[in-house]
């Protein structure tokens, strides 16, 4: 096990502490046993877990989970955190430590898109084991995508959820029912109501309204903005096909449904938040909550910082009364044969959804380059940190609470 150390220098921390000691010693009488006078020097951790993530997401780490599990452990383990910035560094350092072998951290706190680049080299530890004898009915209590499909590669669970980011749709319920309006069901209703309401003054609050608050900025959440819309016309029969590429062969799966996609884009843009193009997810919330937008996509645990009271409506993302046909290419209307998984409408038919896992949510994995004692000690600050009882405080925060700040959603059953 790694000692704890105090100071950068163990020797200068020799020193201090010895030099103190022997001063105390000089000038005080004890008639205790020597055992029980030595007093002094504060009992030290007997391990640490060095815990490597992304800046932003330190303080969860060092504020919430870390010291929960150090309590948990009676102050026996310490949780080190080192940051870098960005996920492009974030990824290619876990990379790295896997392709050299490295075992520099003992846990990564990360995105689970990393995970196919990692486990070529055996860079995650397979948790397998240990999750079927130490934690079995809690994990069964995940929802199945989570632990079987963004947790697991090649049959072997190599990492533990800590959140699961699914894409919803938010509304402004009040100008909704002003206008007769019901949720929309499609994108098609969705662009609809966002013509119908987009530049009018609400009565009610006398602010213009703005049909549709989706920020755009290149190289943010643009992508998962478009694999919402896109999925729900590519993917009819779970995620085992596939939505951006089909999985019996790769081929693309763009064809007439990319370009609807982009028609969609074209008219919520065309009725959106005038500054959609100059800011990522800011754009989507902050006027949802000053009444001022109408529609709106974002991740669940978004209403928890964003609550309009009465107000704030949240449904299932929109889906599409269209699915593409993968042998020719073109959209083709949704059945029951098509679509198997679609919702039935007696006025529009069928309606196919394509939940959609937009970043696939916090995940830990454990170094596949450390000892085995380190290993088990990582894997536990792991199934504990992602145990029911400890979600439910992330997932479930009272509001204004500093958890509720940390934006997690619901992973389990």
């Amino acid at each position: 096990q790694e000692q704890a150390i105090v100071d950068d220098d163990p020797l200068d921390t020799f020193n201090v502490h010895s030099l103190t000691n022997l001063s105390i010693m000089a000038n005080t009488t004890c008639d205790c046993p020597a055992p029980s006078c030595n007093t002094t020097t504060p009992e030290l951790p007997e391990a640490v877990i060095k815990v490597f993530t992304v800046d932003f997401k330190a303080p969860d780490i060092t504020e919430l989970m870390g010291p929960r599990f150090e309590e948990y452990k009676n102050g026996q383990v310490k949780i080190d955190v080192s940051v870098v910035s960005g996920f492009d560094t974030l990824f290619s350092e876990i990379e790295n430590d896997a392709r050299l072998g490295l075992g520099l951290f003992d846990v990564f706190i990360t995105p689970p898109t990393i995970m196919g680049s990692v486990a070529p080299y055996n860079g995650f530890t397979d948790l397998t084991t240990y999750i079927q004898e130490n934690y079995l009915e809690e994990w069964l209590d995940i929802f199945p995508g989570y632990r079987e499909i963004i947790a697991s590669y090649n049959g072997k669970i190599l990492m533990t959820p800590f959140d699961g980011d699914l894409l919803h749709l938010f509304y402004n319920k009040e100008i909704l029912d002003y206008y007769n309006f019901d949720s929309p069901r499609t994108w098609q209703e969705y662009n609809d109501i966002a013509e119908q309401v987009h530049g009018k003054i609400f009565p009610p609050t006398n602010k213009t309204l703005m049909g549709s608050c989706i920020g755009r900025l290149p190289q943010c959440a643009g992508p998962y903005w478009a694999m919402q819309v896109l999925s729900s016309m590519t993917q009819t029969k779970g995620s085992s096909e596939g939505s951006l590429f089909d999985t019996k062969d790769m081929s693309p799966l763009t064809n007439d449904a990319l370009v609807e996609t982009l028609k969609i884009f074209e008219k919520q843009f065309k009725y959106g938040h005038p500054t959609e193009l100059e800011g990522c997810i800011e754009i989507n919330m902050p006027a949802m909550k000053d009444e001022e937008c109408v529609l709106t996509l974002n991740w669940g645990n978004a209403f928890l910082s964003n609550l309009i009271p009465g107000k704030l409506g949240i449904d299932k993302a929109p889906g599409s009364q269209k699915v593409l046909d993968r042998e020719t290419g073109k959209l083709v209307t949704c059945t029951k044969e098509l679509c198997p998984n679609a919702v039935y409408y007696d006025d529009i038919g069928f309606v196919n959804y394509a939940p959609y896992a937009a970043f696939g949510g916090w995940s830990g994995a454990v170094n596949g380059n450390i000892s085995d004692e380190k290993k088990r000690l990582a894997m536990e600050f792991l199934t504990f940190s992602a145990s029911k009882e400890q979600s439910s405080k992330l997932v479930i925060p009272q509001v204004g609470s500093r958890e509720a700040d940390a934006g997690y959603d619901p992973y389990r059953l």
